[in-house]
């Protein structure tokens, strides 16, 4: 006969619930949504009806005392976080605006306790999402004044994180209330991939540079030099009659259309292609690429109009960028706040220039930015042919995975890929990630940091440091 166990008897828990419940919302009337008052011991309460009873049945003044000390300290006890509920603030500010991968993120949080009872201890918990982060802490602070202090984090990486919210927790002397009070603002916080200098690099300009792409003529396409054969729906002002008389068939002038000059940069997302992880990683070597090479031809003499083309994912899930070709150096933080929440996804190269060939227009360049050296490069490069006998000029930066990263058979398929661009005349520029690249973008700024003495103290100084 085989026995069954038994449930365990659940009455008590469950009966205690409604009255817990009950206490609850009597402690926390008339206090906003975002204060509440959280029991923390109540057991000792419940002996309260018991102590009573017997003092009905055997008369003493000890059970009256009991009665009397236990719905004291609980009276007291309530007061006290009941008086803190509307008299604690926090504040927190950010230094500074603008953050590179690289950079160093500081908070200042200013505690203010304005009524007229001390913290004897509160806990700060911090909900902010940003890898190595935590400003969470326990402090203290007296009645009418205020607690300040800092935090600091190194921002190693890109992407859009989050400071925020908070939660304080104060309570009594005796341990048995909790007073909470939710802080439910939150600030995004944008994290620009790093800029860094590129190694000298030849690519193709298109017809004209970004200044001239302004200049419209007045009286449409301009003529060009070159003649060709007539074709049927060519315009009979377009026939060029010198070349008709000396070859004896008609002759067109190729138009040409005012060509922009404008440079797209079309970035590789394709998680088939890309290899590692971390800085190290192809992924985060091409954005830094990207990014660096957009500064380059922003901040250069000639000011040339630069976009940005990708597909892949983001914090909300599919990521489709499209930054339209714009000159000045004010464009490139768009670009670079495009580049920052960018992830692998799943559009391959070819299809990312094939849906885009309506938006690449005659004389503007494209610049491939790809990690993929296997045999889909073809259907890439391929794509990039197209667009040549459109009039679109086209080129290649190619990142090759680092050395620990390298899979059987790359070399080789590197080699191929190299004397396929060279045939087919695409300038190309093949770069190992992880190489380390100077930083770009810098600027100083003063900090505080805490130095102790051979005493035991700490001091406080200020330093100067670059940052890029």
């Amino acid at each position: 006969m085989t026995r069954q166990r038994l449930p365990a008897p659940t009455h008590s828990a469950s009966s205690r619930a409604p009255v817990r419940s009950a206490i609850t919302r009597f402690l926390n009337r008339e206090l906003p949504s975002d204060q509440q008052i959280q029991p923390r011991l109540l057991w000792p309460l419940y002996l309260t009806p018991w102590l009573i009873l017997i003092h009905l049945l055997n008369p003493s003044p000890i059970w009256v005392l009991l009665v009397i000390t236990l719905l004291g300290v609980y009276a007291a006890a309530y007061f006290w976080v009941r008086r803190q509920a509307g008299t604690i603030r926090l504040e927190r500010r950010r230094r500074g605006t603008m953050l590179v991968a690289g950079d160093s993120l500081q908070e200042e949080f200013v505690l203010h306790n304005e009524g007229v009872l001390p913290l004897l201890w509160l806990e700060f918990d911090d909900d902010s999402y940003l890898p190595g982060y935590n400003p969470s802490q326990v402090v203290s602070c007296g009645a009418n004044q205020k607690y300040t202090w800092r935090a600091e984090a190194t921002c190693e990486q890109r992407g859009v994180f989050r400071l925020g919210p908070h939660r304080l927790s104060a309570g009594d002397p005796f341990g048995l209330f909790r007073v909470e009070v939710q802080g439910e603002s939150s600030e995004a916080l944008l994290v620009y991939p790093r800029v860094a200098q590129l190694p000298p690099m030849e690519l193709p300009r298109g017809a004209l540079v970004g200044r001239d792409r302004r200049r419209r003529p007045l009286a449409g396409d301009d003529r060009s030099p070159v003649v060709r054969g007539y074709r049927p729906g060519d315009s009979l002002r377009h026939i060029h009659w010198p070349s008709t008389a000396h070859r004896g068939d008609l002759m067109v002038s190729e138009r040409e259309a005012e060509p922009s000059g404008d440079l797209w940069i079309v970035l590789d997302l394709n998680g088939a292609a890309h290899r590692g992880i971390g800085p190290s990683s192809t992924l985060e070597y091409a954005i830094v690429l990207a990014a660096s090479l957009t500064a380059e031809l922003l901040s250069g003499g000639d000011r040339r109009a630069v976009g940005l083309l990708a597909a892949g994912t983001g914090p909300d899930g599919a990521l489709s960028v499209t930054v339209p070709p714009l000159p000045g150096k004010g464009h490139l933080w768009q670009i670079l706040a495009a580049l920052a929440p960018a992830q692998i996804g799943d559009t391959p190269l070819d299809a990312l220039l094939r849906h885009n060939r309506d938006l690449l227009g005659r004389g503007q360049t494209v610049v491939v930015i790809t990690p993929d050296l296997a045999e889909t490069s073809a259907l890439w490069m391929a794509e990039l042919l197209h667009l040549r006998r459109a009039g679109v000029a086209g080129s290649a930066l190619l990142v090759t995975p680092a050395p620990a990263d390298e899979r059987e058979g790359e070399d080789s398929s590197e080699e191929v890929l190299r004397e396929l661009l060279t045939r087919h005349e695409i300038p190309a520029q093949f770069l190992q990630a992880g190489t380390p690249l100077a930083a770009s973008l810098t600027y100083r700024r003063r900090r505080t940091v805490l130095l102790t003495t051979p005493t035991g103290g700490v001091i406080s100084r200020e330093v100067e440091e670059e940052v890029g």
